[in-house]
């Protein structure tokens, strides 16, 4: 090797004069590499620029073509349909970034009309088999095509084998995983919800923002019985469940909620006592009241809170001795949901909390 190095070397240097010294060699040599590295680096930038330029032309022209053309298709009734759409097709459909553009362009005019127009639209979609270079996408390395692709079939409401969705739904990107449970809302016709059983991970609050609302906005069937997510295994769909129940008022339901005051995961038997707070569930008192002493103190603060909103100050009353005295925050809580019902004695009851307050420090 070091034999190798020399010869290399003394070729390299057979170019200098013999009376240059090393050192000056060594300099020119370096900046002659320097030198060609930046020429490179400078050529590559131009390169880049100039495809990034010829790209946005191509995409620009391309954009107005399909303007024109589904102007004309859509609105224009002397319109030769069959013949300029084939010729579009085989002319202007030829590349991956032609059909790319194609398809946001449809989207747009899909999302800005409605009836007889976007049923058109959604025709064309299938004529041109813009549905056909999605379905690929969804098997495509980058997250973002996937992503992109589920919004497309979604928007076009495009059937597809789910078992290539269902995969997606557990995706490691929020983006994927999330149009991912769009599109099984929005194609759904009675189950909307049926999703929610294939999840390996907890739902995040995002999440749950999202699908709520997508239910609201994008789903167009009967809103489903939320009792049936009760029942999943993961916390956080049982938690989405019984916030479903109050926010869409079931109140046929609050027997299913019951029995979640005794489930093992604090946040689930939070959630529970809100919704029932929620759904105006008188009788629920006496059980809140009971549970009180042995439940945790996230949980004492969410009784507390459905006793001001729902009990009297006789049920507050009844929790007083419950509470322990070195639970300082509950004490607060306590004494200023009392003032809330009797404010003509706010001061009384002020004077207490400070009398307690004073023997315990």
């Amino acid at each position: 090797m070091a034999v190798v190095f020399s010869i290399d070397l003394q070729w390299i240097f057979g170019y200098f004069p013999d009376d240059l010294p090393f050192v000056i060699m060594v300099n020119i040599m370096m900046t002659i590499i320097f030198f060609v590295f930046a020429v490179l680096f400078v050529g590559f930038i131009i390169l880049l620029r100039l495809y990034k330029i010829f790209r946005n032309r191509k995409k620009e022209e391309q954009r107005l073509l399909l303007e024109d053309i589904l102007n004309n298709f859509l609105f224009d009734e002397e319109f030769d349909s069959e013949n300029e759409l084939r010729k579009f097709r085989n002319e202007h459909l030829n590349t991956p970034l032609e059909i790319k553009i194609t398809i946001k362009e449809i989207l747009l005019f899909h999302s800005n009309i409605k009836g007889e127009s976007a049923t058109q639209l959604r025709d064309l979609f299938l004529q041109w088999n813009l549905d056909e270079f999605c379905k690929k996408q969804l098997a495509a390395r980058a997250w973002y095509s996937k992503s992109r692709a589920l919004f497309s079939l979604s928007e076009m409401l495009i059937l597809v084998e789910l078992e290539k969705i269902r995969p997606l739904l557990n995706h490691r990107q929020d983006e994927v995983r999330q149009q991912a449970q769009l599109y099984f809302i929005k194609l759904a016709e009675n189950d909307p919800l049926e999703f929610l059983d294939h999840l390996d991970k907890p739902l995040t609050l995002w999440e749950e923002i999202f699908i709520e609302d997508a239910l609201k906005n994008e789903y167009h069937g009967k809103i489903p019985d939320f009792s049936k997510l009760l029942q999943a295994s993961q916390n956080s769909v049982v938690e989405f469940g019984i916030r479903m129940i109050a926010k869409f008022n079931q109140f046929e339901n609050i027997s299913e909620l019951l029995p979640l005051l005794d489930h093992n995961s604090e946040e689930v038997r939070c959630e529970a006592v809100r919704s029932l707070s929620a759904l105006e569930h008188q009788e629920v008192i006496d059980t809140l009241i009971s549970i009180f002493g042995k439940e945790t103190n996230l949980v004492k603060k969410t009784i507390l809170d459905a006793i001001k909103h729902l009990g009297s100050y006789n049920d507050l009353i009844m929790l007083k001795d419950k509470i322990q005295d070195h639970e300082w925050d509950l004490k607060i809580k306590y004494y200023g949901i009392a003032q809330n019902f009797l404010p003509e004695q706010r001061q009384e009851i002020y004077n207490q909390y400070e009398k307690e307050k004073a023997l315990l420090l």
